[in-house]
């Protein structure tokens, strides 16, 4: 009977760190030693850890979380709902696959392998965050939220970014505005060229023109809605509303907005995006785009959950429909009056 790996390393006649280089999955050793280490761990069913487990059973039944947001971030907050969910439903551990300083020479891949896990799941991240062309071209499913990355077992899953700030501006033309500015989010990411991709459909659609100043290009904070609000406000014939591409942009407007001794709606209409908590306690509480961030993260280990099961499975390309939320942000243009 086996107790430890020294006497795994006995029973198959190599030293203790082969043994640990096998149980870690290190490259550099031998088939004929490899399958000789394994034998004896099958034989003797040791299982002393989560590695060993995935020796014995062919699967770890771990996932890789990559994050950039941090664990406290709201956004995040709401999206881990939908992940325990299915976490729970499929028998899946989540790691937090943590790097204080993400440098040039980091492997997200070999980060992966190197905790054995069967799956990660991508969260946070721009397309040249990270050297993430390694995980696309290899065996390890990865799923992919809010960043459009495609590889044979790689996908993604977002919101409807697009629909979601045309139909916000459908609304606000609704209510007579004719000027409607844009707080956009990080052009140069995904989400943010879609959001500003909704908002300029959405304009066409009203048959209302826009110019390079109605639109800010912020970092989704809240000095970002504050300072675009600001500028906006400086102009002859400033916005009557403004659509943010987060809700915490959408505060720094309605902060300006007080400031400028503005009244909200009565003077300027406000729309923020996600409905993170604090957007029902705003004075007035907030419009804005609800994001289904439990679907999202649920879906997002359904997905990976199928492709480790299925290795022909495809990957997802899904986009989740968000719904906008009244509230009393918003209300008719006051030159419309």
């Amino acid at each position: 009977m086996v107790r430890n790996i020294r006497d795994i390393a006995k029973a198959a006649g190599v030293s203790v760190s082969t043994v640990s280089k096998v149980m870690n999955n290190y490259p550099h050793v031998s088939t004929e030693t490899r399958e000789r280490v394994l034998e004896v761990i099958r034989k003797e069913k040791f299982v002393p850890n989560s590695t060993a487990r995935g020796l014995v059973m062919g699967s770890s039944r771990t996932l890789g979380l990559f994050l950039t947001t941090g664990l406290s971030n709201p956004f995040f907050v709401q999206l881990l709902a939908g992940l325990e969910e299915s976490l729970k439903e499929s028998g899946y551990d989540l790691i937090y696959l943590a790097q204080i300083d993400w440098h040039p020479e980091y492997s997200p891949l070999r980060h992966c392998r190197s905790r054995n896990v069967d799956g990660a799941l991508v969260f946070g991240f721009q397309r040249h965050d990270l050297n993430f062309a390694e995980m696309l071209e290899s065996e390890i499913p990865t799923v992919f939220i809010d960043l459009d990355m495609r590889g044979p077992r790689a996908g993604y899953i977002t919101s409807d970014n697009v629909g979601s700030i045309q139909g916000a501006v459908r609304y606000l033309a609704g209510l007579g505005h004719r000027r409607i500015a844009f707080v956009a989010g990080q052009l140069d990411s995904f989400i943010g060229r879609l959001r500003m991709e909704g908002y300029r459909r959405g304009m066409e659609e009203a048959g209302l023109s826009y110019r390079p100043e109605d639109i800010y290009d912020g970092d989704f904070t809240r000095e970002s809605g504050y300072i675009a609000t600001r500028d906006f406000l400086r102009r002859e014939s400033p916005p009557t509303a403004i659509i943010c591409s987060s809700d915490m942009s959408a505060v720094g407007v309605m902060d300006a907005a007080a400031e400028a001794g503005l009244s909200i709606p009565g003077d300027l209409s406000v729309i923020g995006f996600d409905d993170i908590e604090i957007s029902r306690y705003t004075q007035p509480p907030l419009t804005t785009v609800r994001q289904d961030l439990y679907t999202i993260g649920r879906e997002a280990i359904e997905y990976l959950d199928r492709m480790i099961r299925m290795p022909d499975a495809p990957p997802p390309e899904r986009i989740v429909p968000t719904e906008l939320i009244i509230r009393g942000s918003c209300g008719p243009c006051p030159e419309s009056g």
